[in-house]
């Protein structure tokens, strides 16, 4: 592909077609239609092997429960609770049932602990690729959506618990790394990719947030499209990333900036909102404030006082970068 994921998408865009029971269309983790008189959020997201997954180093078992937390994450970060799922797999001929029969399971052990049912879906045969394609229905259950375009100007940043952990995660499965200390959790990460339901169900129930995402391709990109949707500037400052010290120590530290699949949440809230997220940070749970949300376009990042640019900013498909 010559043009780049988002280009790609501004394209797409041009054969939406408006409809008053569409509340969000293209341009979000989700789409929110309205079926009889209620909000649901539909989405599908799709992994493909060598690209979000390998049987080198995850068990089916694991690439199954990867698939339905992906989606999960994209479910919630609208503010709707997953409800329904169906599920399309491209098979080559070199993929035992076995295989199969293990990803299932993970995806009925994720669909389980989250009240999910599963309602179908496809098999297809391909030549050479694997992949596991996914569709997921929720229902918004607090008030309004929370879409990457609600974004307030004046509103602070947050983001929970750490980023680059998968990103780290990956590295150390890659690289076979495993006499380092304290190094499990950044392999648990990357391979059981759960998204924090708790700290979500707290800032959903304390009506929190104006506009969510979930943190897949990385922090910038993913923050740079919620500026983009939302028409605003995105200030991060980096000494309040939630890095983890190992990272800091190997020089690593900007895998929290561009490093994916945290499925952390990205959030934005109201200033008054500040002394809530304080009463759930000391009750332990791990959220950030690490920017706020300006007039302007894009992101800026301060560091030491001084805006910085990096090239890297996330994983996009059919980026060449």
């Amino acid at each position: 592909m010559e043009i780049p994921e988002r280009k790609l998408i501004k394209i797409l865009r041009n054969f939406e077609k408006k409809d008053i029971n569409v509340l969000r269309g293209i341009g979000d983790d989700c789409a929110i239609v309205k079926l009889s008189g209620k909000p649901y959020a539909l989405c599908q997201d799709a992994i493909v092997e060598e690209i979000h997954f390998s049987l080198s180093y995850m068990s089916p078992y694991q690439i199954g429960k990867k698939a339905i937390y992906a989606n999960i994450a994209d479910i919630l970060s609208m503010g709707a609770m997953p409800l329904y799922y169906q599920v399309t797999l491209g098979i080559p001929e070199r993929i035992m049932s076995d295989v199969i029969r293990g990803i299932y399971r993970g995806m009925s052990y994720v669909a389980k602990e989250f009240g999910l049912s599963l309602l179908g879906g496809d098999t297809v045969s391909t030549l050479n690729d694997f992949f596991i394609d996914v569709s997921m229905v929720g229902e918004v259950v607090w008030g309004d959506y929370k879409g990457r375009n609600q974004a307030k100007e004046n509103d602070l940043i947050g983001v929970t618990g750490f980023l680059g952990e998968s990103a780290y995660g990956l590295k150390i499965m890659k690289e076979g790394i495993k006499k380092k200390r304290g190094i499990k959790r950044f392999v648990k990460r990357y391979l059981n990719p759960r998204p924090p339901f708790e700290i979500w169900m707290e800032i959903m129930k304390n009506d929190i947030t104006n506009a969510m995402m979930d943190v897949s391709d990385g922090l910038l990109l993913d923050l740079e499209r919620m500026m983009e949707e939302s028409g605003k500037c995105g200030v991060i400052y980096y000494e309040k990333l939630p890095i983890p010290e190992i990272l800091k120590k190997e020089k690593l530290d900007d895998y929290a900036l561009w490093g994916g699949e945290d499925y952390q949440f990205l959030f934005t809230f109201p200033r008054n909102k500040l002394e809530l997220i304080n009463i759930l940070k000391s009750k332990g749970l791990i959220i950030s404030v690490i920017g706020e949300v300006t007039s302007g376009r894009g992101i800026k990042v301060i560091k030491d006082g001084k805006e910085v640019k990096y090239n890297k900013v996330g994983y996009e498909h059919f980026s060449r970068e």
